[in-house]
């Protein structure tokens, strides 16, 4: 069952599979190593009965209402943890376990919106500006959209908790493996490192390191922000995968080696509490949706910036379908 835990949250976390690091005050830092392999030897073995009755939980743990929970994983084009950067990956993830789907939305970072108590810019200025808080607000006001909890990983750190998962296994073609070598050069220059490091050497399926894996997710030169958008989602799905292949003991050290490796609010309550939905969304399927939809925006320049304008009502519209939600929400 922690495997099914961990998987769900690793395909939700883009390669954030460490989510439950840096949470509120009841997160795990208050735990010690012990404490946690403790706490997850409490947890059935793979293999045993999908049922969350058999869960041994703590007392003060609450059980999810709903079979829903949405969390909005942010990607910071920040190199370290020295600045925080602007949000360079947005995509608002709910996992529907009665439908056994997950839905991933993305939404790109050159919209001009209205961000609250800033004007308008582009959406990823909010993030900047005020954080995993300010993006959070500034998606409800201008699409209508929220979200349980937040996590946030920057550069340096989605390459940790990739190498962590042993990489990730996706399709490359020969123009994006070229897209990948120019941008890796560029990163391994930045941070110091020899500048043919890790380069990609073959296209097809392949096995992404960290560092390829955030030059994938990056690539924009040879077509666009949509279809940017679509690799960032191969990335999170491929680490869906690679982490439903781990033993349960290779699970729980992955966590523990890595548990600085996000930035979220998640709590080790808020974490435990999605244990029942992970059970049953075994084998989940994915649904991808990209903000704006076609046929809803329009490029254009404000003030010598170049930002796409999306039509408001009809993006709303699309979410609220996508995403199931009631209208009046």
């Amino acid at each position: 069952m922690l495997k099914k835990w961990l998987s769900l949250l690793t395909a939700l976390l883009l390669p954030f599979s460490c989510a439950l690091a840096q949470g509120a005050d009841d997160g795990l830092q208050g735990y010690t190593e012990d404490e946690l392999l403790d706490m997850m030897a409490q947890l059935p073995e793979d293999g045993e009965d999908d049922n969350s009755a058999f869960l041994v939980l703590p007392e003060d743990i609450s059980m999810p209402e709903d079979n829903v929970y949405t969390l909005l994983l942010i990607g910071s084009d920040a190199y370290s943890d020295d600045h925080r950067g602007r949000s360079d990956t947005t995509i608002l993830v709910q996992v529907d376990a009665e439908s056994k789907t997950i839905r991933m939305a993305s939404f790109l970072r050159d919209m001009y919106v209205k961000i609250p108590g800033k004007g308008s810019n582009r959406l990823n200025a909010s993030y900047i500006w005020g954080g995993a808080d300010l993006l959070l607000k500034t998606l409800e006001t201008n699409f209508g959209v929220t979200a349980d909890a937040w996590v946030e990983v920057n550069f340096e750190r989605l390459v940790k908790v990739i190498d962590a998962i042993g990489g990730v296994e996706v399709e490359v073609s020969e123009r994006e493996r070229t897209q990948v070598n120019s941008i890796l050069r560029f990163y391994n220059e930045k941070i110091g490192s020899p500048e043919e490091d890790q380069l990609l050497t073959e296209s097809g399926l392949v096995c992404l390191t960290g560092k390829q894996a955030l030059c994938y997710s990056r690539i924009r030169k040879i077509d666009g922000d949509f279809q940017r958008t679509g690799r960032q989602r191969k990335v999170l799905e491929a680490a869906f995968h690679k982490v439903t292949q781990l033993s349960l003991a290779e699970i729980s050290m992955l966590v523990l080696e890595n548990m600085d490796a996000v930035s979220t609010n998640l709590s080790l309550s808020d974490a435990l509490e999605l244990i029942p939905l992970a059970l049953r969304c075994k084998n989940a399927s994915f649904d991808i949706l990209t903000i704006p939809v076609a046929g809803a925006y329009k490029h254009t320049t404000v003030n010598d910036m170049a930002v796409i304008r999306p039509d408001l009502k009809k993006n709303q519209q699309a979410l609220r379908e996508f995403f199931h939600l009631r209208q009046d929400k």
